[in-house]
């Protein structure tokens, strides 16, 4: 068994304590510096709420810091020095972030995370880190609980993942965001692209994305383009048709493709 304590109340936060649920790991108790946050999280997951983080006890075996990547040293030096093994989950931060706190670790889920539609870990890519190897030991016991894929990946490894995440993942959704708003000016419906945007996804792991990039912009079909730019209502979707367009011509020109 292991003994856990969370510090942070959001995504991150629900997102392990919920994956912790059907496991042998025990929560000792959560900790936000939003008093109410702590007591409803606690209330939520049946555990103790500490309301100030001196109350918490240094005898844990993990101390997950579920919090915003600028808060992580903050937060590893306000707490006490303690025994277990303290862990960030950010994707671009260094371990050292948790400077002063002597066993060290990073747990980062390769996952879009949201607590309100979140079901579990088990199929996540985890990447952990640790600054021993008894706790690269302990850290790998714990993900080997949550995920069937976990990684050791170091921190420069780790941020070149975060930002590749953050470009297929987070830019991705927002182009599909604009794409059917534009639809829904038309009355039109969005599903319809389903089966397109699942084949695009499948192709990508596939084959060589750079290989089988089709459309207009490849083949600098400059009338179909301006017709796009025509139809479009918003100016910021007509900005990033033109850059997105400008970037798929120049990286096959540059014999990247």
């Amino acid at each position: 068994m292991m003994q856990v304590i969370i510090l942070g109340s959001g995504n991150m936060a629900n997102a392990i304590l919920t994956s912790c649920l059907n496991t042998d790991v025990e929560i000792l108790g959560v900790f936000s510096k939003t008093i109410e946050n702590s007591i409803a999280l606690a209330h939520k997951f049946k555990t103790k709420a500490y309301l100030t983080i001196s109350e918490i006890p240094t005898n844990a075996d993990l101390y997950l810091l579920c919090v915003n990547d600028d808060a992580i040293n903050q937060v590893a030096n306000n707490l006490p020095i303690v025994e277990g093994l303290v862990i960030h989950c950010s994707g671009l931060k260094s371990m050292s972030e948790l400077n002063i706190q002597t066993n060290q670790a990073v747990f980062w889920p390769i996952e879009s995370i949201n607590k309100n539609t979140f079901t579990d870990f088990k199929n996540t890519p985890i990447c952990i880190e640790a600054n021993s190897e008894e706790n690269y030991r302990i850290i790998e016991a714990f993900a080997d609980r949550l995920s069937k894929n976990v990684n050791k990946i170091s921190s420069v490894e780790r941020q070149y993942l975060h930002l590749a995440a953050t470009i297929t993942n987070n830019f991705s959704n927002h182009l599909i965001t604009l794409a059917k708003y534009e639809l829904d000016l038309q009355q039109l419906d969005y599903t319809i692209l389903k089966h397109l945007l699942t084949k695009a996804i499948n192709n990508s792991f596939n084959f060589e994305p750079s290989k089988i990039q089709t459309g207009p912009a490849i083949r600098n079909d400059i009338s179909t383009m301006q017709k796009h730019l025509s139809l479009l209502q918003n100016s910021n979707t007509k900005d990033l048709y033109e850059l997105m367009s400008k970037s798929i011509f120049e990286f096959k020109q540059n014999k990247h493709a």
